[in-house]
C-alpha cells in the first residue's frame, strides 16, 4: 500500500507503508475503489509488518551480570481498536455495484512522468457461486522499474453480492527477493480476524476484535457505492495483508480532469489513516489525492502522491467491460 498523510491538531504526521512506490500508490487507490481499490489500495497499499510479523531475532547473547534486561512488551491479542477510533468508524449499507460482471481496469504508475509500473484490477461473479462477487488485483513493474524495486503482486477477495462482507483476503507479496502469503481470514458472526504470514521463515499470525472489518477490495467497493458530497467524510476498518488501518476519506470538492482515455467530471478525495496497528508512524511519502468519477458509477480514475523525489501518479488507462467508458464519461 502507500503512504497517507495523517491530520492532527499540533500539525500533520505522516504514515508510511512499505513499498515500491509506483505500484504502492496504486494499491492505494485501490483502498478507496477505496484499492485495491486498487485501490487497491486499495491502499494502502502492501502494509508493513507489524511487529508480531518481525523476523525471528538472532539468538540472544547473555546478559551481563549486573544488568537487567527489559524484553518489549508484546501487543495483546486479540486486539482491539481504540474505543475513541472505534466510535467514529460508522456501518454502512451498499447502494448500486459500481462494477460489471467480468469488467477489468487498467491503472499505469508512473514516477515524475517515467512509467514505472501497471495494475489490473478484475470483478467478476463467481462461476460456482453467483451471489459472489470476486476482486483480483495484479501489479507488476515495467523493466525499468525492476532495475530499483521489482515488484509481482497478487490480492484476491470473495464477496457477497447483497451486503459486501467478504470472509477473507489472499495476498501475494513478491518484492524484490522477498516472496510473502498473506491470508487474512474474516468471521464476522464471532468479530474476529485473523491474520497468517507464511515464507521460507515459517508461519505467523495475530488476532483482532472487529465488528465490522473490511478486506482491501470489499472496503473500497462499498466505499465507491456510497453516495459523495462536497464536505462527507467516510471511515473503514481495513484489514490487509499484514496490518490493520482504519481508513477515512474526505470528499473535497468536483473537478475536471483529463486522463489519456478522455475528459471526467470527477470528484477530489483526500485520504487520511486515522489508526494503524503497529502504532508505528512513519514518514516518506504525502500529499496524496484521489479522483473519482462523479457519476453513478464512481470509477477510480487517478491518484497522485508527493514522494521522497518528485511524485507518484497512478491513471486509469483502460476499461474492459460493458459500457465502461461511455458510462464513466456521462
Amino acid at each position: 500500500m502507500t503512504d497517507i498523510a495523517r491530520k492532527h491538531a499540533a500539525g500533520p504526521r505522516r504514515v508510511n507503508v512499505r513499498g515500491g512506490a509506483p505500484a504502492s500508490i496504486v494499491i492505494a487507490a485501490f483502498m478507496l475503489i477505496m484499492a485495491a481499490t486498487g485501490a487497491g489500495a486499495v491502499a494502502a497499499p502492501i502494509p508493513a509488518s507489524g511487529p508480531s510479523y518481525s523476523d525471528p531475532p538472532a539468538q540472544d547473547q547473555p546478559a551481563a551480570p549486573h544488568k537487567h534486561r527489559h524484553l518489549p512488551t508484546p501487543a495483546p491479542t486479540p486486539m482491539a481498536l481504540p474505543p475513541e477510533v472505534k466510535a467514529k468508524v460508522p456501518a454502512y449499507k451498499p447502494g448500486p455495484i459500481p462494477f460489471h460482471d467480468g469488467e477489468q481496469l487498467i491503472y499505469q504508475a508512473s514516477w515524475v512522468g517515467i512509467p514505472a509500473a501497471h495494475a489490473r484490477l478484475e470483478f467478476h461473479k463467481q462461476p460456482k457461486g453467483p451471489s459472489r462477487w470476486v476482486g483480483e488485483i495484479w501489479i507488476e513493474t515495467n523493466p525499468f522499474a525492476d532495475l530499483f524495486y521489482k515488484m509481482r503482486d497478487y490480492m484476491r477477495e470473495s464477496m457477497a453480492d447483497d451486503t459486501l462482507h467478504t470472509s477473507g483476503v489472499y495476498l501475494v507479496q513478491h518484492e524484490k527477493s522477498r516472496l510473502n502469503y498473506y491470508d487474512v481470514t474474516i468471521d464476522r458472526p464471532a468479530q474476529m480476524v485473523t491474520m497468517t504470514k507464511k515464507n521460507h521463515k515459517g508461519t505467523q499470525s495475530k488476532e483482532f476484535i472487529a465488528s465490522d472489518p473490511w478486506g482491501p477490495i470489499s472496503g473500497a467497493m462499498m466505499a465507491l457505492t456510497q453516495n459523495f458530497e462536497p464536505g462527507k467524510t467516510y471511515a473503514f476498518d481495513v484489514f490487509s495483508g499484514s496490518q490493520r488501518y482504519v481508513f477515512a476519506f474526505e470528499v473535497e470538492k468536483r473537478e475536471k480532469i483529463h486522463l489519456s482515455i478522455g475528459d471526467f467530471d470527477a470528484w477530489r478525495i483526500v485520504p487520511d489513516v486515522w489508526y494503524v496497528s503497529d502504532g508505528a508512524l512513519r514518514s516518506e511519502a504525502h500529499g496524496t489525492v484521489l479522483w473519482i468519477s462523479a457519476d453513478e458509477r464512481h470509477l477510480p480514475l487517478r491518484i497522485e502522491a508527493q514522494a521522497f523525489i518528485g511524485y507518484v501518479r497512478a491513471d486509469l488507462i483502460k476499461i474492459d467491460g460493458k459500457d465502461g467508458l461511455e458510462s464513466a464519461q456521462k
